[in-house]
């Protein structure tokens, strides 16, 4: 019995690095806002949006993190960043996110890829753009940069989550 134990601890063991495929996410409320910001935001839940009495453009970040783990895999295969924001207009409101590489020797930043809500009547959809190569946390770091733009006070950009996979 012991053994056929220890053979299900040690298979279950080797199995975790093929099924280590977890993403990354976070709720559009989780952000880093900028302190030195415009005061546009308003957290309500997991959503983040700009204030109905706020025309402009606001910027929050996020930072990307290895969930696979690093003593599973530093390079997960990651090629989707995705948004599920909330836009009412083709021209008065938008939220857009990018998804940058910072060097961590270098500072150097590079886009991998960019993501603009579809316009709609306001309710949450989902957006999507790829990248190739996946991500190397071992070289690099990563964050979403998620940009909120309205034009005019009855416009409505929200960001109710973002994820990379």
């Amino acid at each position: 019995m012991k053994n056929i134990v220890r053979l299900a601890v040690v298979c279950l063991l080797f199995s975790l690095p093929a099924a280590a495929q977890w993403d990354w996410s976070s709720p559009g409320s989780g952000g880093v806002v900028d302190p030195n910001g415009p005061v546009a935001w308003d957290l309500t839940g997991t959503t983040l949006s700009i204030r109905p009495d706020w025309i402009g453009s606001a910027e929050v970040r996020y930072p990307v993190t290895n969930t696979v783990g690093s003593s599973f895999d530093i390079t997960p295969p990651w090629t989707t960043l995705s948004i599920t924001a909330s836009d009412n207009s083709a021209t008065a409101a938008s939220v857009s996110a990018t998804l940058y590489q910072v060097e961590k020797c270098s500072d150097q930043q590079v886009a991998l890829c960019t993501v603009t809500s579809t316009d709609g009547d306001g309710t949450p959809a989902c957006d999507v753009c790829t990248f190739s190569g996946g991500l190397d946390f071992a070289n690099n770091a990563y964050y979403v940069l998620v940009t909120a733009s309205k034009t005019d006070l009855g416009g409505v950009a929200a960001l109710h989550a973002v994820a990379v996979y």
